[in-house]
């Protein structure tokens, strides 16, 4: 499905052609050998009352697919850089707290670990890749203050772009930071469906940030009514019939689940931002330097596309692991 790649500007192509080099190179020291077949688990450890633990070997670590032990392959501790693709949702809802949402996010590139890589992006009308990644902390903080704010959420097709090609062609421990205010309204090379069954396949852990402007949207509809622009226009997919002018509770609690799908399959976590983002974006640091990598091949060659579960336990008495539910397999062709 790369023809959804086509909503870049052609000016953001050098850009993914530059993300996809960056990926490939070799780093002895950052990049888990996979082949095409080998599952990849991002793995948060804690103790029973939350606090996060850093200093695990290989060693101290299980997999089980369908109750079936697997021999682990590939192992990244957290001390090891991380690619983050930093996904802002800058629709027009947004417009009277651009200026927060943008500091919030500066401060949490900041927090990052000073190797770790971050890519920008924005979504709102259509989506770009304000800064491909780098180390270089400017970079992201200009790559941050060029986003603007525009009418619509392709909220969709940004998930689907940042897991497809901004992500996808990175070897290294990779992760995607998801900032969205409301529902998709504009979506039309992607779905919900086909994003959340992406965020099952892929690698790329996914964590996410709410923040609520449903009521700023009455402020926003209130100052376009003068202006020769229209107004912000909420029509999220699948199309409400009735002619509603704005997203039902049921619509924005459906959106909220939409997170939580993607958070749930890929292994991360959702957190409200509408009352501390600051702090949202600080959880979301330290979820990034806690995280594992862990890679195995199954020992169940089939490609039956059926659902695997996958549980990962510690050799270490009191610790909890956190990592996606499990995979579906690619089913084979028929000849």
């Amino acid at each position: 499905m790369s023809f959804k790649s086509l909503i870049f500007f052609a000016a953001m192509i050098p850009l993914l052609f530059s993300a996809f080099a960056s990926g490939q190179k070799q780093k002895d020291d950052q990049v888990i050998r996979v082949a095409v077949d080998m599952i990849s688990l991002p793995v948060v450890v804690t103790t029973k009352d939350g606090r996060r633990v850093t200093d695990l070997k290989k060693e101290d670590f299980q997999i089980f697919e369908n109750g079936a032990k697997q021999e682990i392959a590939g192992f990244a501790a957290t001390d090891e850089p991380i690619c983050v693709a930093l996904a802002l949702d800058t629709s027009g809802s947004t417009e009277l707290k651009l200026a927060r949402i943008q500091n919030a996010a500066i401060k949490f590139v900041h927090q990052l670990h000073p190797d770790d890589e971050v890519a920008v992006m924005s979504f709102a009308d259509d989506v770009r890749l304000q800064e491909d990644f780098t180390i270089d902390r400017d970079k992201n903080e200009y790559g941050i203050k060029k986003t603007r704010t525009g009418g619509w959420t392709v909220l969709y097709e940004a998930v689907w772009l940042a897991l497809e090609d901004v992500l996808k062609p990175i070897r290294e421990r990779k992760a995607l930071v998801l900032f969205r205010d409301g529902v998709d309204t504009h979506s039309g090379r992607a779905t919900m469906n086909e994003t959340l069954d992406l965020a099952r396949e892929s690698p790329a852990t996914i964590y996410c940030i709410y923040f609520d402007t449903e009521r700023d949207q009455y402020e926003i509809n209130r100052r376009s009514s003068g202006r020769t622009l229209p107004p912000v226009i909420w029509n999220p997919l699948p199309p409400v019939t009735g002619g509603s002018s704005g997203p039902s509770p049921e619509e924005y609690q459906r959106g909220k689940a939409y997170l939580n799908g993607l958070a749930e399959y890929s292994g991360g976590i959702v957190l409200d931002g509408t009352n501390d983002l600051d702090e949202a974006f600080a959880q979301i640091a330290k979820e990034l330097a806690s995280q594992y990598s862990i890679g195995y091949y199954s020992s169940d060659p089939r490609h039956d596309g059926k659902f695997r579960k996958v549980q990962v336990k510690l050799n270490k008495e009191g610790l909890v692991a956190r990592t996606k539910k499990g995979y579906y397999t690619k089913k084979d062709k028929k000849k």
